[in-house]
């Protein structure tokens, strides 16, 4: 068992365990001061009575008190191998008549029984003191008799101990069932932690969750979404080092071949033309890699995008504008049409500008001699797109356009076949839609849909 599972475990004894101690130790207090009532509620009457009896033998004539208690009755009474005796009868306000003088008076003048609590000789002991109040005589009396407490904490400790026992006995029952119960509980994150150790680095399929505890289902959700996100990254990683070794390959070699025939070549003119033509394949092998790396960074798992509030009309003219030597170089009239006030999406400027170089560059090479290229509200929805009035796209061709490295039959344009898959990549990084559509007086229209930013 690891660290963290022992830590846990122990974490959720105390948080069980702790709480049942307080309230076992809150049950024990209150279950002794109620032990104490009980006890001093028992023994205070056997205590009256003994009052009563002994009041009883109180004889009063004239001006003078008599106890009428033989000897043998006296240490009858004071027969008690735990606790001390002691009792007094004592004219109010004046001597003590009988019993022992070590006894205080009572605090006040009582009208019926009162009971306290004093010290005699530096023990304590419980007091009770009546009232007498004879006809034939003007004076009160007052009995008191009292004993020590020894009886009573004896079957006070007694009773609390009777009923701690048992708790105390139940919390280490239930610290035995709980700390089994919890390791049972833990047993799911063990299996799965096995099973996570025991896989290939490679095996990034998701974990079963049939056998799982409810509790953990959000847990292996949230895992399993992580490693479809590295499946999709490691995918993307994959065919990004296919494609990269696809398409380099066959220009590089042609570069080789080219270099080494124009450094046979004797024939100066000859050979600034083989120099020429390794320049443009150069600049079309740089364009590729750069493609190549775009789109690379465009799939999922090619880094976290930095989202921003972008202006897609100020984005569009600043890069649109770019374009203008190039098209005024090919011919075409390049235009813009925004609706004059900003249109805010969610993205990163970088790649969205990339968005729009790929549409225009795509237009440029395909299209006709009119390109547009707006930015317009549509389905309360922001739309990028790039009009031209060239051939079209036949409908068969509608969805294979922006997979990667596809070229539509027939064209004699130089290209790589991705700058749609790019401008795809990125649309989805954006949580946007990109399509074609056939425009109604003929050409072709590339677009991307965004969600308006607030």
């Amino acid at each position: 068992m690891t660290t963290q599972n022992i830590q846990l475990r122990n974490n959720l004894l105390l948080r069980v365990l702790v709480p049942m101690a307080i309230v076992m130790l809150i049950s024990g207090v209150i279950g002794y001061f109620q032990a104490k009532n009980f006890v001093n509620a028992s023994y205070d009457r056997s205590l009256l009575e003994e009052a009563r009896g002994l009041a009883e033998q109180v004889q009063v004539s004239g001006t003078d008190v008599l106890l009428d208690m033989p000897a043998v009755a006296d240490e009858i009474l004071r027969a008690d191998t735990t606790d001390h005796i002691y009792y007094q009868i004592r004219v109010v306000g004046g001597e003590v008549v009988a019993g022992d003088t070590v006894l205080p008076a009572p605090p006040g003048k009582a009208q019926r029984a009162v009971y306290y609590d004093t010290l005699v000789q530096g023990e304590p002991v419980r007091v009770v003191s009546i009232p007498l109040s004879p006809v034939s005589a003007d004076y009160s009396i007052v009995v008191q008799f009292a004993e020590t407490l020894h009886k009573r904490k004896v079957l006070a400790n007694e009773i609390v101990i009777a009923v701690i026992a048992p708790q105390v006995a139940l919390m280490i029952l239930a610290w035995f069932a709980i700390q089994q119960g919890v390791s049972v509980g833990l047993l799911p994150l063990r299996k799965l932690a096995l099973s996570i150790e025991q896989r290939s680095p490679d095996d990034l399929t998701t974990l079963p969750v049939a056998e799982v505890p409810q509790e953990l289902l959000p847990l292996l959700s949230a895992f399993n979404a992580m490693l479809l996100r590295l499946d999709n990254a490691a995918a993307a990683q994959k065919r990004f080092v296919a494609d990269a070794a696809h398409q380099l390959r066959t220009p590089l070699a042609a570069l080789r071949i080219q270099l080494e025939r124009a450094l046979r070549e004797t024939d100066a003119t000859l050979r600034e033309s083989l120099l020429q033509q390794l320049v443009n394949a150069i600049e079309r092998t740089a364009r590729l890699s750069s493609q190549l790396l775009l789109l690379a960074r465009a799939e999922p798992g090619g880094g976290v995008p930095h989202v921003e509030r972008v202006d897609l009309c100020d984005l569009a003219f600043s890069t649109g504008g770019a374009w203008i030597p190039r098209a005024l170089q090919q011919q075409v009239d390049l235009g813009l049409e925004t609706p004059g006030y900003a249109l805010y999406v969610s993205g990163e400027s970088v790649m969205l500008g990339e968005v729009i170089n790929n549409l225009i560059d795509n237009s440029l090479r395909y299209g006709g001699q009119k390109i547009t290229l707006k930015v317009i509200e549509r389905d309360e929805r922001v739309e990028l797109s790039v009009e031209d009035d060239g051939p079209g796209v036949d409908a068969a061709d509608h969805e294979r356009i922006f997979e990667r490295f596809y070229r539509v039959p027939g064209a004699h344009v130089e290209g790589s076949g991705l700058g749609l898959s790019i401008v795809r990549e990125i649309a989805r990084s954006c949580g946007a839609e990109c399509g074609y559509r056939d425009l109604p007086g003929g050409g072709a229209c590339f677009y991307v849909s965004f969600p308006r930013a607030d």
